[in-house]
């Protein structure tokens, strides 16, 4: 019986000494390159169907518009206590996501290189993915507000 205490403490022991390793998890942070978006059926790209695909993959997300300007939108994801703000540059063929800040995401520079906690490189991943396939490059002329209006 007190071998297994024993056992017990030095595992549980062990278990808590990990956690904060474990919370301070972080990995190096992508920089996405600046995405070419192409022609899809026979619809030619343009800054507002860009604009618009990049406000409607976001919301669909749970990414909120933060701000707007004429070629970049800045977008804010915060699911429970985290937070991180990107701004989205973009122009008549492609666009580029660059990251502004973070709250409770571990974002630090180590040996010259950013590093954040591991989820956000799959956040901004899966919004580059979406704003590539949005259905606002589906849509005829003048549709892609509409499509930007709802998720």
């Amino acid at each position: 019986m007190k071998k297994r205490s024993v056992s017990l403490l030095l595992a549980l022991v062990l278990s808590a000494a990990s956690l904060p390793a474990m919370a301070g998890k972080q990995d190096p942070m992508v920089v996405p390159a600046y995405e070419r978006v192409e022609s899809t059926n026979g619809i030619p790209p343009s800054a507002a169907r860009i604009k618009a695909a990049i406000i409607h993959a976001g919301k669909a997300r749970g990414w909120a518009v933060a701000d707007s300007e004429p070629g970049r939108v800045t977008l804010r994801y915060a699911p429970r206590t985290h937070e991180v703000v990107v701004a989205v540059r973009y122009d008549a063929n492609g666009f580029k996501i660059e990251y502004v800040s973070s709250r409770e995401m571990n974002y630090e520079i180590k040996r010259g290189a950013p590093e954040i906690h591991g989820n956000y490189n799959r956040w901004i991943r899966n919004l580059v993915n979406d704003i590539q396939n949005s259905p606002v490059f589906h849509q005829p002329d003048g549709a892609e507000a509409t499509q930007a209006a709802t998720p």
